[in-house]
């Protein structure tokens, strides 16, 4: 019996190099990932990639196409393919933007830290 780690490495193989076609695997992948949540949910926000593929990928599962990034071999990162590139280093500005900072809501006597902390041992003299 295959394991289903040898099926989708075939699977893989068989879009990216026989179909060529990559974009379609990557496509039923993030649509099963999809299908794990509520309908009316998309637990997709934003995607990277390399290929313009990845984007024909991303746009299918309904990530919009702002948040889209493209990285080229030169490193640069595209945003909707414009001309006007980013850097690794100032995709820190636009992460900032894109996902802000929520307060956090948690008490600091009551926090998930405190909640899932073991009690010390009891150790008897």
């Amino acid at each position: 019996m295959m394991s289903t780690k040898v099926i989708s490495l075939l699977l893989y193989y068989y879009f990216s190099v026989i179909r060529r076609a990559p974009h379609e695997f990557k496509i039923a992948c993030l649509e099963d990932i999809k299908a794990l949540f509520p309908s009316d949910c998309n637990p997709f926000y934003a995607g990277f990639g390399n290929r313009d593929t990845d984007e024909i990928s991303y746009l299918k599962v309904g990530i919009p196409k702002g948040k889209i990034f493209i990285i080229n071999p030169k490193g640069e990162v595209a945003v909707h393919r414009c001309v006007d590139t980013k850097s690794y280093t100032s995709l820190h500005a636009l992460v900032h933007g894109m996902f802000p900072i929520r307060p956090s809501s948690e008490q600091e006597d009551f926090n998930s830290w405190n909640y899932w902390k073991l009690p010390p041992p009891e150790i008897k003299l």
